[in-house]
């Protein structure tokens, strides 16, 4: 038998074989990459090379003390596919394009309105440098203007838009955020479609704007959600904990600042072809402006004001949604998790079933002042 000295030797010998078949890291060194902020994915003008990319890369910078002013260069590329488009723009560059810091993608309205989304969707999921917790959103006119906008004001490092998105900055009752992990599960999964914020550039072509979201599912049209509806679907989601309500009812004009929001909704299943879509809602606030004096012992009467407005307005935009066949709210989901598998209504069933669904509306308002004014 050999001896301990020789097993020694034997396995010094295979540790130091093991350990030349280790490959080294694969990261190159940080002055060797580009990081890419944002992409913009826009329809190309060239009929043999359908997809236009654009990137936005950050300008690397000595400190920001000595750079305050955001810097970034961009470069553009049209490809029959978007790994063309890509491939070429590696070669604009000396450095490594990396996308592992990339915080948004931008998709030309026209895109979507063509319904590529799934040769979009396909792309950006199989790469595994672009992050699931990306944002996604709509760019109007086109992906390319969006993300070349550079307001003043914005930070270096830090684009004016993710503040939109990531909502430390503005709360807007009006911003629809979207994740692509989100998006994805939610064109997969039936019961359920993603809404996409949309974003504008003013007429001064001076700032953004985000106040409107489009509705995305497969085979359908896209179907745009205004203003008001984009409220009422980030209030309905508990996107969002502030909003105001206008108040336009029996000679009484005010708007109601909602800082609280509660929101409950389900399907109620009456028979085998028949629901019931019941939202419960609770909105908590304060009377923020008025036209006329108001009196804190007629608060009741505000409360029920409030109720009657904002019943009217959630179920206005709920028969909107079942009227073009869209569940950005995932009723159908709800519906799933209460029948087997073997028990539940087609697809098609389903559909007929949320067009005709009865609506069931309570709101519980809780209006506390009308205002700190003394």
């Amino acid at each position: 038998m050999p001896s301990n000295h020789i097993k020694k030797k034997h396995f010094i010998f295979l540790l130091l074989l093991f350990l030349l078949f280790l490959t080294g890291c694969a990261f190159k060194d940080i002055d060797k990459n580009v990081f890419v902020a944002m992409i913009a994915i826009d329809k190309s003008d060239e009929e043999k090379k359908p997809y236009k990319i654009t990137l936005k890369i950050y300008e690397p910078v000595s400190s920001f003390k000595q750079s305050t002013q955001p810097e970034y260069s961009y470069i553009s590329e049209s490809g029959e596919t978007l790994s063309e488009a890509i491939r070429l723009l590696q070669s604009y560059t000396d450095k490594e394009l990396d996308f592992g810091h990339t915080k948004l993608i931008v998709i030309g309205e026209e895109l979507v309105k063509e319904e590529k989304n799934h040769e979009i969707l396909d792309f950006l999921i199989r790469r595994p440098d672009i992050q699931m917790i990306s944002w996604i959103a709509v760019g109007r006119p086109t992906a390319d203007e969006v993300i070349k906008l550079e307001p003043k004001g914005e930070r270096a490092g830090y684009p004016e838009l993710f503040n939109f998105l990531d909502h430390n900055g503005t709360e807007s009752q009006y911003v629809v955020t979207t994740y692509l992990f989100h998006f994805r599960r939610n064109m997969k999964e039936y019961g359920i479609d993603p809404v996409l914020p949309i974003i504008e550039i003013d007429a001064e072509n001076k700032h953004f704007k985000i106040n409107k979201s489009l509705l995305i599912a497969n085979n359908k049209r896209p179907y745009e959600l205004n203003s008001l509806n984009t409220a009422l679907y980030n209030i309905l989601r508990e996107k969002t904990n502030h909003a105001e309500v206008v108040i336009m009812e029996d000679g009484e004009q005010f708007i109601a600042k909602i800082d609280t929001i509660k929101s409950n909704y389900k399907v109620n299943i009456l028979n085998d072809d028949k629901i019931e879509l019941e939202i419960e809602m609770g909105l908590y606030g304060y009377i923020s402006e008025s036209k006329k004096a108001l009196n804190n012992m007629e608060l009741p009467k505000y409360n029920k004001l409030l109720k009657k407005e904002a019943e009217e307005k959630f179920k206005e935009f709920l028969d909107e949604l079942k009227k073009i066949g869209y569940d950005p709210l995932g009723f159908g989901i709800n519906y799933k998790g209460q029948k087997l598998h073997n028990h539940r209504m087609s697809k098609d069933e389903w559909q007929e079933a949320y067009k005709n669904a009865k609506v069931k509306i309570k709101v519980n308002p809780g209006l506390k002042s009308t205002g700190s004014i003394q």
